[in-house]
């Protein structure tokens, strides 16, 4: 009973206790145990430091009593090497991982070419003039309708993760992003684009009345596939919970108003069908009321945007887009 309560014992004990602990911690990344469990990963891991420390400590008592006190020191020289050993690698996986941190930063920072504006410097929308206001209305006439909109929530995810080509079957936690969006507020308590990257031409783009808008191309559980460049119809992804999904006729319902291209043929009708009889009733304005498939119910509106009658519009055709939106006035 004396051995095992000599300095000895007690300093066996100890290292025995730290060494395995560092080995748990190491055998439980090698085998991957805490991969993929995001916050719950370090605890994981931590767990099998734990696990193989008690484990040893328990051993530690029964070589203690069975081996004579000479081998004890000898042993304490043994783990106080294997100490030294387990920093070393320790140590130099830090300066590696330090290394690598060093050389991405170096990558992220560097551009063959100079002066390259990181906020988005085009907006695709053609200003039409009317009457005293000038309107802004994004025109994808000629571009594939896609499903609807993708709105950012900038004011609870001030950064906005792309992704490139995830695997779809799995979850969103397992894939790293490829770029991003940050957002901060100015002087104004207005929100505004702080970095972005420079080939960013989002669809709708007014931070001063917090609109941002990304066309949606296609959609899963986690994943919205947007397009991030309506110039060239570049796509990426983003997580569908940073934000808000507003598909055509949800979007189209909360639009100030609506109108016909310019040197449009198409009419207001009295039903929404194309051999319907054409409304006769004179208007400023249209505001959708009510979407059925590819038609739209509207109120037609006078100059002070009251109503003056109803009417059907074929908003849609051939996923072509027939009409201009107007988000504002």
């Amino acid at each position: 009973m004396k051995k095992l309560l000599k300095p000895a014992s007690f300093a066996f004990y100890f290292l025995m206790l730290l060494v395995f602990f560092i080995v748990g911690i190491y055998v439980a990344k090698l085998i991957g145990a805490g991969k993929n469990q995001m916050l719950a990963g370090g605890a994981i891991v931590l767990g099998w430091g734990v696990m193989f420390a008690g484990g040893a400590l328990l051993v530690s008592f029964f070589i203690v009593r069975y081996v004579s006190h000479k081998i004890i020191v000898r042993l304490n020289w043994i783990l106080l090497v294997a100490i030294g050993i387990l920093y070393g690698i320790t140590h130099y996986q830090y300066l590696q991982r330090e290394k690598q941190k060093e050389e991405d930063a170096k990558k992220e920072n560097f551009d063959p070419t100079p002066n390259v504006v990181t906020e988005p410097t085009a907006l695709l929308v053609k200003k039409i003039a009317a009457e005293k206001d000038t309107y802004e209305k994004p025109l994808i006439q000629d571009k594939e309708m896609g499903m609807g909109f993708f709105s950012p929530n900038h004011y609870e995810n001030p950064t906005l993760y792309f992704y490139g080509n995830p695997n779809l079957e799995k979850s969103i936690v397992e894939h790293m992003p490829v770029d991003s969006i940050t957002f901060k507020r100015n002087q104004y308590g207005q929100f505004e684009i702080a970095t972005a990257p420079p080939w960013l031409v989002p669809d709708i783009l007014k931070l001063d009345y917090d609109i941002l808008y990304f066309r949606i191309k296609s959609i899963t559980q986690e994943f919205v596939e947007v397009t991030v460049n309506t110039t060239n119809g570049q796509t990426s992804y983003v997580n569908r919970s940073d934000g808000k999904v507003a598909f055509w006729g949800d979007f189209l319902m909360r639009m100030n108003s609506v109108e016909f291209y310019p040197n449009s043929n198409e009419k207001v009708r009295d039903r929404p069908f194309s051999s319907s009889g054409v409304s006769n009733t004179p208007y400023e304005f249209m505001r959708a009321v009510r979407i059925q498939n590819d038609w739209m119910q509207v109120l037609l509106l006078d100059g002070d945007f009251k109503t003056v009658g109803k009417g059907w519009i074929q908003w849609k055709r051939d996923n072509k887009l027939l009409i201009l939106y107007n988000l504002l006035s």
